[in-house]
């Protein structure tokens, strides 16, 4: 059995690219890594899913691996594709890294409940306390569980507000749009004015509907202090998702989206808007890096906080997503004391400063803060937490039948009535959680006093 899933995970591995400038695979004596008395390096095995950060990356674990004093060589492993599959495989063959990129779909919960990851708790010191500060080491459902620690914190993601200078202009529109009902206005305007070039006033990529609706529905949602789960009564009431869904549907309806976006994937939506044929998207703050490097444009693009339902200031706060993690120690590791060893240095304020100044993701580390200079990178300033808070984790339960994104799908390609489907999945999602906690397997998670707005001072 433990062959077939070595097997698997060779397969998977053949997916992936060993990034330049890191060490590759060598046997050691005992096959496990160790160094050896012939003077060979400990390998310490790294996997990631991250791309964006590939070049810093490079250049900081080559550093290591040339200056650190315990004879560690660390293997730097991108992954291009199958992250979680691959990581899951290489977990119940005993194979797993002993470094993991945090920043994955796989729930802290469930990986703790597999003990596939280690505490850091007892690696903590004051020190490291006083850095990271006390809220950020207590992300329950982020990187604690159970009252144990078991990442740390570096970067987030923002949403915004994406849009081409240039159509707007053409469109004889100044400033971006502030509420739902603009939205909806500007893409109709942009598309009217651009019909002749192949140009639409909105995009959205729904290959992925959990990946579209959390860069486009949820901020905006969150922004105006709503939520699909109500976390003053611990129950879901997805009727909030209902203005805002409705607004993509009018898009949809009055020919302003562009085309094809059932099946669009982020990329290619990227590439479109780059070339110019798009007035409008939403997502994260990975754009900058995207159009500096990985679709080079020269439109006069930029990047403004998304809409709120009635134009008026936000009375919730738009939110930092993957927040509070960033690597795991695999619980299996033979080499944890070395693999904190790394985690130091990957973590160390010379590593992570040029991390924010160069637009990897946007720092939550105080100390980061208040040493680095204001991000070169095109936009990327724009992104910095504003009217931004990390959110609380939802419950992770099982549902029965189709994911609420997939849902939603379905009533903006005109498939579904949008208030019978709330009312299912209000149903649908309360059972599961009711069932859920009465097997003892789910805490509900009640907040009395929950105010979204009040989440940003924290």
């Amino acid at each position: 059995m433990k062959s077939k899933k070595q097997a698997a995970v060779a397969g998977l591995l053949a997916l992936s690219l060993i990034a330049a400038g890191c060490a590759t695979t060598e046997p050691t004596d005992n096959g496990k890594g160790n160094a050896t008395a012939s003077g060979q390096k400990m390998k310490l095995k790294f996997w990631t899913n991250a791309r964006h950060d590939t070049d810093l990356m490079q250049e900081k674990i080559k550093q290591f691996n040339e200056t650190n004093k315990s004879n560690v060589e660390v293997e730097y492993q991108v992954m291009t594709d199958n992250y979680e599959q691959a990581l899951q495989t290489a977990i119940l063959a005993g194979e797993a890294p002993d470094i993991m990129n945090a920043k994955s779909k796989l729930a802290i919960n469930d990986l703790v409940k597999m003990k596939a990851i280690e505490p850091l708790d007892s690696y903590i010191t004051p020190e490291l306390k006083t850095r990271f500060g006390e809220n950020l080491l207590k992300l329950d459902g982020i990187n604690s569980f159970d009252g144990k620690l078991y990442s740390l914190p570096n970067y987030g993601s923002t949403f915004r507000l994406i849009y081409n200078k240039d159509l707007f202009a053409k469109a004889g529109l100044t400033e971006p749009p502030k509420s739902l009902d603009e939205l909806v206005a500007y893409a109709q305007k942009i598309t009217e004015a651009g019909k002749a070039e192949g140009v639409y006033g909105f995009a959205l990529n729904m290959k992925n509907p959990v990946a579209a609706y959390e860069r486009s529905i949820m901020p905006m949602m969150r922004l105006d202090g709503k939520d699909i789960y109500d976390w003053k009564t611990g129950k879901y009431d997805f009727s909030t998702l209902k203005p805002y869904v409705e607004t993509i549907k009018k898009i949809v309806d009055n020919n302003s989206m562009l085309p094809g976006y059932e099946s669009l994937d982020i990329d290619p939506l990227r590439n479109q808007f780059a070339a110019g044929k798009i007035g409008m998207y939403m997502s994260l703050s990975a754009e900058p890096s995207v159009y500096d490097s990985q679709f080079p444009t020269k439109i006069n693009w930029g990047v403004a906080q998304v809409p709120t339902n009635d134009g008026q200031a936000p009375k919730g706060a738009n939110y930092i997503n993957a927040a509070g993690n960033w690597l795991y120690i695999s619980s299996t590791s033979e080499h944890k004391k070395e693999a904190w060893e790394f985690m130091q240095f990957i973590y160390s304020d010379d590593v992570l400063v040029p991390y924010f100044e160069q637009g990897k993701g946007v720092a939550l580390i105080p100390s980061v803060i208040s040493q680095a200079k204001e991000p070169s990178l095109k936009n990327f300033k724009d992104f910095a937490p504003k009217d931004d808070a990390i959110w609380p984790v939802y419950p992770v339960h099982k549902v029965e039948g189709k994911a609420w994104q997939s849902v939603v799908a379905e009533y903006i390609l005109g498939v579904l009535p949008l208030d019978k489907a709330i009312d299912d999945m209000n149903k649908r999602y309360n059972e599961g959680l009711d069932t859920a906690e009465k097997d003892g397997t789910v805490k509900r998670v009640v907040i009395p006093d929950f105010n979204a707005r009040s989440l940003i001072s924290k």
